[in-house]
């Protein structure tokens, strides 16, 4: 399990890279603990919708996650709405 302030490190991060994209990007861990995930928004839409998750924190989620800010901050990966206007990860 992760401890309150390994969430809260996550979660800056999160919050940084997605300042730094256009995007508000939390991370978020589930009703069960033992799972976890990204979730996005913007001004266009009033609700967070899940773009990576929720997994496991076993099957390497946290670690993925990361992988996953560090491509956004690259540029290698992006957030795009979707057609039904809602975020989503490529």
């Amino acid at each position: 399990m992760l401890t309150p302030d390994n969430i809260a490190t996550l979660d800056q991060r999160a919050r940084q890279v997605g300042a730094a994209i256009g995007w508000q990007l939390r991370f978020t861990v589930a009703p069960n603990p033992a799972y976890v995930g990204l979730v996005a928004s913007d001004e266009t839409i009033g609700d967070e919708i899940i773009i990576l998750g929720p997994s496991r924190i076993t099957d390497l989620a946290v670690h993925e996650i990361d992988l996953t800010l560090d491509a956004l901050e690259r540029g290698e990966r992006h957030i795009i709405h979707d057609e039904d206007g809602d975020p989503r990860l490529i």
